[in-house]
């Protein structure tokens, strides 16, 4: 599932492309036809994010578009060459120079602004998100029994956190991911904010994830430029962990798969 960091790049991708522009609207699939009628030849004014959450807003009124991607939904935006539009696009938008096209989202709604507001409410503090205060989080961690890895996914105590950042940031701050959110030290848990901001930020610019710092990768991996994916733990089972060579152990937490090295985070 896209995390947080990626939303945030199609939010900028789609900015740079329709900002400020008419936008022509279609449904190719047909499950948004409604929806595309009612932003056709609109004003694309610009997006926002909450967590994994993307928000396409027109210049009238309470015209916005509330995307999810889920599992499988996914963007292809390029260059308006022209050529048929992708018939299992649920969302199509064009302009001279560009062409988007939404595949497989979990949701792809029209809302309006009470509607926007309502969705964000039951989200916890977005990272992502300038001055922005991550006391909720704090305080929802600290009061659960549940474990630090249980509650670093749940999108109600913090927004945008998916399975690769979780067990990184859980990894940065050694910290055991089967902690309960109690016996949490606020330090740690600061740091995790932080680090989450930082990581997630830079993920932003093109949608890839980088958490391993540079002294950490191999040299093969240092000059590999196909932007492969590297990490510390995650999908790294029966590997040994970058930092003190014990083999990375793979378990499951709410049915989600979790990446940890025992002796680092302990």
């Amino acid at each position: 599932m896209p995390e947080g960091h990626s939303i945030r790049h199609f939010a900028n991708v789609h900015d740079d492309c329709f900002q400020g522009l008419t936008v022509k609207a279609s449904s190719p699939q047909g499950r948004f036809d409604e929806g595309a009628e009612a932003i056709d030849g609109k004003t694309f004014v610009g997006t926002s994010t909450h967590g994994k959450h993307l928000f396409f807003h027109f210049a009238e009124h309470d015209h916005i578009v509330h995307i999810h991607l889920g599992l499988y939904g996914w963007f292809s935006v390029r260059k308006n060459r022209g050529g048929k539009p992708k018939q299992s696009a649920r969302l199509r938008l064009e302009n001279a120079s560009f062409i988007s096209e939404l595949v497989g989202p979990t949701k792809c709604n029209y809302i309006t602004t009470q509607e926007l507001q309502t969705a964000c409410a039951k989200l916890g503090p977005d990272p992502l998100h300038d001055d922005v205060d991550p006391q909720a989080m704090f305080d929802k961690i600290q009061s659960s029994k549940k474990s630090i890895a249980s509650l670093l996914m749940n999108q109600s105590v913090v927004a945008g956190i998916g399975n690769v950042y979780r067990a990184e940031l859980l990894f940065l701050e050694k910290l055991d991911p089967f902690m309960p959110g109690r016996e949490v030290p606020s330090e740690s848990l600061t740091n995790i904010w932080n680090n989450a901001s930082v990581l997630m930020t830079d993920g932003a610019t093109d949608g890839m994830i980088r958490t391993v710092a540079p002294q950490h990768l191999t040299e093969a991996e240092a000059s590999d430029h196909k932007y492969n994916q590297y990490s510390y733990v995650y999908k790294r089972h029966t590997l040994p962990c970058r930092i003190c060579g014990t083999t990375v152990l793979i378990g499951e937490v709410d049915g989600r798969k979790l990446y940890w090295c025992k002796k680092c985070q302990s």
